[in-house]
This record gives structure tokens, C-alpha cells and sequence, in this order.
């Protein structure tokens, strides 16, 4: 039982690796659009 759901979180671990990759990738670039439209125009 444990064997195959250590099989199945090797499984997924990639992809769940690539969403939380994927999400601090979005966090940071939404924090430089908002610094970016914060900063003053010349």
C-alpha cells in the first residue's frame, strides 16, 4: 500500500515540481507589472 503511494508521488512529482515552479515564475512577474505601472512616469 505505502510502496505504490511513494510510487504514485514519484509519478506526479515532476509535474507538481513544474506548478510550483510555474506559480513563483507568474507571482514574480505579476510583482514586476505592479512595481512597473507603480513606479512614476517621466
Amino acid at each position: 500500500m505505502l510502496q505504490s503511494l511513494l510510487f504514485n508521488l514519484f509519478m506526479y512529482l515532476p509535474d507538481i515540481l513544474f506548478l510550483i515552479l510555474l506559480y513563483f515564475v507568474v507571482k514574480k512577474a505579476v510583482k514586476d507589472a505592479i512595481d512597473e505601472s507603480n513606479r512614476p512616469k517621466f
